[in-house]
């Protein structure tokens, strides 16, 4: 299996019928251009589409980069749930004591997952950035972070904002991070086990990257979004979290918390004043498309108004199009012409 291609695929199983076979072929040819390791396709209750290029298979752990950052919001609304936080509107500093004593201090739990937190942004190649990609003290990288404009008034996409909300709930829930990632979330969705990247030993893991799981275990997450939050009779996270999840921010109305969104449709969709754009050929053929994304095309897309999860992980391309692959499948299980 891994030396070769390995390809399960399903086409009219379980109520799921791929109306243009040939949309698939052309999410594959694109796949297969991009250096893929997993395309996978989940339409209506099953898998109808699940596909690996030499050298991988399924049980292939990749580096998914910021798509960690979306596992990490899921957290955050079970914690609410559990009474451990607030609310989203609950200053961070409740638990970021360091805060406390300047302007930082009403810098709320939404406005870091909204990524307008107003914190100065570490611009990669610089020293304070090193220190959050690749420091032993993400603590000390990130808490010491100035307040660089109003909070709340811009969107600027920062990984600091993602580690922080990582110190914030453990120290909110009184657990480790992964403790509470395996118990809370990852064995109730039947994930299979994975890695965390950490900054030194018994130290913290990146909240905003490397997660490292398989491509059915980012399957599951999917299904948790499209399912708005339940596992079979098991509501892992509430419904209305994941209505807030999906919601766009004031700063930004194609983010919500911690994922994004694809309406209103952008040719362009800028990150911060740092940094690469992401790249749209055209709009979306679904309007109600979200989207987990990790640096250079590592993507989870969820359409719920068509029931459809798409998976791709891969090598990650800086020329990355988010329009190509999930088009080319949305329109391959919804006829031409239906709404």
């Amino acid at each position: 299996m891994t030396r070769g291609v390995f390809v399960l695929a399903l086409t009219a199983v379980g109520g799921s019928a791929l109306a243009d076979p040939s949309g698939i072929a052309a999410a594959d040819a694109y796949a297969e251009k991009t250096e893929s390791v997993a395309l996978l396709v989940y339409h209506r209750g099953v898998l109808v589409h699940e596909k690996y290029w030499p050298g991988f298979d399924r049980d292939t752990r990749t580096n998914p980069n910021s798509m960690h950052k979306t596992v990490l919001a899921l957290l955050i609304g079970a914690a609410i749930a559990d009474g451990k936080i607030d609310s989203l509107d609950t200053p961070a500093s409740k638990w970021l004591t360091e805060w406390r004593g300047d302007a930082r201090r009403d810098i709320t739990v939404r406005e870091l997952l909204q990524m307008s937190s107003g914190l100065e942004i570490p611009i990669f190649g610089t020293w304070k950035s090193a220190r959050i990609l690749f420091g032993s003290n993400l603590e000390q990288g990130t808490l010491g972070l100035r307040a660089a404009e109003r909070h709340g008034s811009r969107f600027q996409y920062s990984n600091a904002n993602s580690q922080l909300l990582l110190i914030m709930l453990e120290r909110a829930v009184g657990q480790r991070y992964s403790e509470y990632l395996s118990e809370r979330l990852w064995k109730r969705i039947g994930a299979d086990d994975a890695a965390l990247w950490m900054d030194r030993e018994g130290g913290l893991p990146r909240g905003f990257c490397c997660i490292f799981a398989r491509g059915r275990d980012w399957l599951k997450i999917g299904q948790l979004i499209l399912d708005r939050g339940r596992v079979g009779d098991d509501q892992v996270v509430p419904a209305e979290w994941i209505a807030q999840m999906l919601t766009p921010a004031k700063a930004n109305p194609n983010f919500g918390l911690h994922i994004w969104l694809g309406s209103p449709p952008k040719p362009e969709r800028p990150y911060n004043d740092y940094t690469v754009k992401a790249f749209h050929s055209e709009p979306f053929a679904a309007a109600d498309i979200a989207y987990i994304d990790g640096f250079g095309g590592q993507r989870v897309y969820v359409v719920p108004s068509l029931q459809l999860v798409i998976i791709r992980t891969g090598k990650s391309k800086t020329d990355w199009d988010d329009a190509t692959l999930p088009n080319a499948i949305i329109r391959a299980v919804r006829p031409a012409g239906a709404p």
